[in-house]
C-alpha cells in the first residue's frame, strides 16, 4: 500500500523505528508547485521526517518543521498532524539560481546562519496559548543531520534518520533510542548492543532500494533477525487546513488601514495558499464585513509559524 507509516518496537534494545513511504500524498505536494530538483529533494526529505516525528508523539495537533535558510531557500515548511495529514511548501529567494548539484547546505545554510524550528500546535489551543517551539542552528550537510542534531540537543533522544526522495516518492526510516526503565525493558535482559546493531542495519540502506520498497517489505529486509513488535500500520494523506474563514482572520490582523490601501489599488484582495494553491478573493464589502463581525484584532502570535494561514 502507498502512503504508509509502520512503527516497530525493539523491547530488548529499548529502541523504536518508524518507516514511512509516501507516494500519492507527496505527489500532491509536488504538483501544487514547480520547484528545482534539488529543492524538491530536500522538501521531500523534510516531509518524510515530519510524518515520522508526528507519529512519534502522543499529541493531538500539528507538528511543523520550519527551516529558515540563508541560501537560495529562505524557508522550508513541512507540517503533519496527528491524523498524518501532511502539507509542505518552500519560499525561495528572489531570482534564486540553483545549480543541479546543490546540496542541503548550499541551499539553506550557505553562510552558517540557518536555523531549524520544530513547532507543536495543539488542536484545541486555548485563547492566548502559544504553540511550543524549539529552535537550534542547522548542523551538518543534510536534512537528516540537522534533525538528528535537533533531537539530540532539544529532546535528549539519540536519533538516526535515513531520508530519501525524488519526484514520485518520499521515504524515511527513523531509529530512536528510548529511555530505559530500571535497566530491564521486558522479561529478557536489556540488549546493550542493540542500538549500535540496529543503527548499523539501517545504515546499509541504499537510496534506490529505499525509494522502491514499501514499509512492510523494508522492515522485513532490515530487521528480519531482530523480531520487533509491530504497531498497526497507519495511512498518511495530503491535507491542507486553509479556509476562507482562516484567511479572513489573517486579514483582520493586518488592520483595516492596510486593507484600505490595498483596495485603493485594485477592487479586491486576493490571497493564494502557499500549500495547496487555493485562491481566496475579498471585495471591499467582504473586508468591511470582517471588521464589522467583531473579530478580535490580535496580532500574529509570537511563536506561530508566519506562513501558516
Amino acid at each position: 500500500m502507498t502512503d504508509t507509516l509502520r512503527t516497530l518496537i525493539f523491547n530488548q534494545s529499548s529502541c523504536r523505528a518508524h518507516l514511512v513511504h509516501l507516494t500519492n500524498s507527496w505527489q500532491q505536494v509536488v504538483n501544487n508547485n514547480t520547484y528545482p530538483k534539488p529543492v524538491e529533494k530536500v522538501l521531500g526529505e523534510l516531509v518524510a521526517a515530519s510524518t515520522m516525528l508526528s507519529a512519534s508523539l502522543k499529541f493531538e495537533g500539528s507538528l511543523i518543521i520550519q527551516i529558515q535558510g540563508d541560501g537560495p531557500i529562505r524557508l522550508l515548511v513541512a507540517e503533519c498532524n496527528s491524523r498524518l495529514g501532511l502539507r509542505a511548501t518552500v519560499k525561495l529567494a528572489e531570482n534564486a539560481k540553483i545549480p543541479d548539484n546543490a546540496n542541503f547546505k548550499d541551499l539553506v545554510n550557505a553562510t552558517g546562519k540557518g536555523i531549524c524550528a520544530i513547532i507543536l500546535d495543539p488542536r484545541n489551543r486555548l485563547p492566548g496559548q502559544a504553540p511550543y517551539q524549539g529552535i537550534v542552528p542547522l548542523s551538518g550537510t543534510t536534512v537528516a543531520d540537522s534533525l538528528e542534531a535537533y533531537m539530540h540537543s532539544s529532546e535528549q533522544l539519540e536519533t538516526r534518520l535515513i531520508l530519501n526522495s525524488d519526484a514520485t516518492t518520499a521515504a524515511g526510516v527513523m531509529l530512536q533510542q528510548m529511555p530505559q526503565h530500571g535497566g530491564v525493558v521486558s522479561s529478557k535482559a536489556f540488549d546493550a548492543d542493540g542500538w549500535d546493531r540496529l543503527k548499523a542495519l539501517i545504515n546499509t540502506l541504499q537510496t534506490e532500494e529505499h525509494l522502491a520498497t514499501e514499509t512492510d517489505e523494508l522492515a522485513k529486509r532490515l530487521f528480519w533477525e531482530e523480531d520487533p513488535d509491530g504497531l498497526a500500520e497507519r495511512q498518511a494523506h495530503f491535507e491542507c487546513t486553509c479556509s476562507r474563514e482562516k484567511v479572513g482572520k489573517m486579514l483582520v490582523t493586518l488592520g483595516q488601514a492596510e486593507l484600505d490601501d490595498a483596495l485603493s489599488e485594485k477592487p479586491t484582495v486576493e490571497i493564494q495558499c502557499d500549500f495547496c494553491n487555493a485562491a481566496y478573493t475579498f471585495t471591499r464589502a467582504d473586508c468591511n464585513a470582517l471588521f464589522a463581525a467583531d473579530h478580535p484584532n490580535e496580532g500574529p502570535e509570537e511563536n506561530a509559524p508566519p506562513t501558516l494561514h
